[in-house]
């Protein structure tokens, strides 16, 4: 497992359950990553956020540059 700082730099959604995508505002985050999948955490309105991803979803945010590394 590894835990990175990132930002948000451009559209990156999740998905709450079945639910609709959601964005994660632009700003800063913290990146936790395991074999298959990725957990990212942020503040939005003093309110701590987190979610999961597919470690391939990561992989394409960063290679686009809306998910940037620090």
């Amino acid at each position: 497992m590894a835990r990175l700082n990132g930002q948000v730099n451009g559209t990156v959604v999740y998905r709450e359950g079945d639910g609709v995508l959601m964005e994660i505002p632009r700003g800063p985050c913290e990146i936790e990553i395991e074999d298959l999948d990725v957990t990212l955490t942020w503040f939005e309105d003093d309110v701590h956020c987190s979610t999961a991803m597919p470690r391939a979803d990561y992989e394409q945010y960063v290679a686009s540059g809306d998910l940037v590394l620090e």
